[in-house]
């Protein structure tokens, strides 16, 4: 298992090894626990929206890879208020 921070900020989102005090100026710190072979498909996820964010694609398309990430990453998240937050985000977006 591997104990990440995922960083969702209002037009990036990526996850962290610590949990610095900084990231809460960014946005949202949630605390992830995963299997290996999660975490890869996460990161995975992570890099489509940055690249489409960079790439200054459609904002509907950026949010559709958005909630891609939210979704998978929900059932992963250590606390109950993340994971409620998570699953509110992903129907928001």
């Amino acid at each position: 298992m591997i104990r990440k921070f995922l960083i969702c900020g209002k037009k990036q989102i990526y996850m962290q090894s610590k949990n610095i005090e900084t990231y809460n100026e960014i946005g949202k710190v949630i605390e992830l626990v995963m299997p290996v072979r999660d975490f890869w498909d996460l990161e995975k996820l992570i890099k489509d929206v940055n690249y489409l964010l960079a790439a200054g694609e459609a904002q509907a398309e950026v949010a559709t890879s958005y909630r891609k990430v939210l979704r998978r990453s929900a059932r992963f998240a250590v606390r109950e208020m993340d994971r409620s937050w998570l699953y509110g985000q992903k129907n928001n977006q």
